[in-house]
């Protein structure tokens, strides 16, 4: 009979060396992880100093939007806004960097899990096979392959530590496992969370381009001359409100057309396109605002008009979503008239909604888009005294896009109250 010298599963301890050997690049790993955090920190208080910044600059865009409306203070309003959108910028772009530090440690850590969970199994593994071969052996291979009695009960000893100790390993594996998880799941919400800054930057770049374009535009029309600006401004406000009348016009024509049985759903068939609070609702507006003349609003107190739609506050590049699932209808710009940049979109209940006065247009007519997408971003162009995007139902059934007395393309229908819909 062969006899198995036993001093072999003192060979086991050598597991603490090869342990510390797979323990060093854990040891590396955590002082990447210290850097990384210390470097996320800092990027954490260029955010809060960024934040800060865009609310100082905001303030100051509220602030001239109160002044009286001359070229100075047209231009001081654009030059704030155009400030708080570079700062939005650097706050994005601060965003995403940080965002791709805190990917590197996650991806740092699920390395360093896996390393130590590889090691943890080999230990195990070791473990078992040497419990099984001290199980099988008889009790006179155990007693001829130890140099004394001593030896032999301190091989017993250990095998005995070693069992009690397998519960603890299987269980430290599968916490091990969890964390492993969690951290995959992390992973992944901080990668499309990097998307979605990458996306929002895009559209923040889009936004404060188009503005730096509107100020260029307004200081070559006017030739940074007050006298200018005023007379434009006179001419412009006539003109607006000979294109907002023939509107309210062609809209209370086609008001008669709609054909109920056409639309389906009610209360909850649209999602709010932007969390802003509602500024104006649909109807009649008695005061100086409105836009175009309707008697059966004036009531006797003055200039009154009829709203076609519902106007919700934003700021300048806020996103602004699509309230249903549908097709891109239309896409286009009336300059410093009614609507400016605006979206129209088909849906399937037998409605059309329209999105207006934004600073970007993110799609194209014909694209599918789902409720929620980001379609364009807000602003103040066309017709407005201040950002906000102004939100129309139509009937589907009367819509449609014809050019104005400018050859602007203007989108007319049947208007129905948003709220009935919402």
């Amino acid at each position: 009979m062969k006899i198995k010298n036993y001093k072999n599963y003192f060979t086991i301890i050598s597991l603490t060396v090869i342990a510390n050997l797979l323990f060093y690049p854990i040891l590396v790993s955590a002082d990447l992880q210290s850097d990384l955090q210390n470097e996320i920190n800092q990027k954490q208080s260029q955010i809060q100093e960024l934040e800060k910044q865009i609310a100082q600059y905001q303030s100051m865009v509220k602030g001239t939007r109160a002044q009286s409306n001359t070229l100075k203070n047209t231009i001081a309003q654009m030059t704030a806004q155009i400030k708080k959108l570079e700062a939005q910028v650097r706050l994005t772009q601060t965003k995403i960097s940080q965002t791709s530090l805190k990917i590197l440690g996650l991806t740092n850590d699920i390395s360093t899990q896996n390393i130590e969970l590889e090691r943890q199994k080999s230990n195990l593994g070791q473990t078992i096979q040497a419990l099984n071969e001290y199980d099988q052996a008889g009790p006179l291979e155990i007693i001829l392959g130890s140099a004394s009695f001593s030896d032999m009960l301190n091989q017993a000893q250990y095998m005995s530590n070693l069992q009690s100790g397998l519960q603890e390993k299987l269980t430290s594996i599968k916490e091990l496992k969890v964390r492993l998880e969690e951290q995959k799941t992390q992973s992944e919400s901080q990668k499309a969370n990097l998307e979605g800054l990458k996306k929002q930057l895009n559209g923040q770049t889009l936004v404060l381009d188009s503005q730096k374009d509107e100020q260029g535009d307004l200081l070559a029309a006017t030739k940074n001359q007050e006298k200018i600006y005023q007379s434009t401004l006179t001419t412009l406000q006539k003109q607006q409100k000979q294109i907002e009348n023939e509107i309210f016009a062609a809209e209370q024509k086609l008001i008669a057309a709609i054909n109920q049985n056409s639309i389906t759903g009610g209360k909850g068939a649209f999602i709010r396109p932007i969390d802003g609070v509602i500024t104006q609702t649909y109807g009649c507006i008695v005061s100086s605002f409105a836009r175009n003349s309707y008697p059966a609003c004036n009531e006797g107190k003055g200039n009154g008009g009829f709203h076609n739609g519902l106007d919700m506050d934003l700021e300048t590049g806020d996103p602004v979503r699509t309230a249903r699932d549908g097709v891109v209808s239309g896409v286009a710009n009336m300059a410093r008239y009614a609507y400016g940049k605006w979206i129209t979109i088909k849906h399937d209940n037998g409605l059309t909604t329209l999105y207006a006065h934004l600073s970007v247009q993110s799609v194209s007519v014909g694209q599918k888009v789902k409720a929620g997408d980001i379609i364009g971003y807000g602003g103040s162009t066309g017709y407005s005294t201040g950002s906000h995007l102004h939100f129309t139902v139509y009937a589907t059934n009367t819509f449609k896009i014809e050019p104005n007395r400018y050859g602007y393309p203007t989108p007319l229908g049947g208007p129905l109250n948003p709220l009935l819909y919402l």
